[in-house]
């Protein structure tokens, strides 16, 4: 496998990697405010589920698009650059 290939593979697989850690932890951190600020406490595990899976669903809907814009813009330069993980350039080899 060639070194561009292998950099682009590793870019795509950063791509995936930051936009599901981005909405996963966007979700639970807007669920974990949704049922903290409750004006009463939640009674049971799936009221508080309920109230979480709501806000952290609303919040992907809203906010999805624009992670997954800011995902691909830093695998794509991330992956060019070099910077992320996997994509740097070996020693010793010239850029074609």
């Amino acid at each position: 496998m060639s070194l561009a290939m292998r950099r682009l593979l590793v870019g795509v697989v950063w791509f995936v990697v930051l936009w599901m850690g981005g909405l996963v932890i966007g979700g639970a951190v807007v669920g974990a405010i949704a049922n903290a600020t409750q004006p009463r406490p939640v009674s049971n595990f799936q009221e508080g589920y309920a109230n979480g899976a709501t806000a952290g669903r609303t919040f992907g809907a809203r906010y999805g698009g624009l992670i997954m814009l800011g995902a691909l813009g830093l695998s794509i330069v991330g992956s060019v650059t070099g910077f992320l993980p996997g994509t740097a350039r070996r020693l010793g080899t010239a850029p074609r």
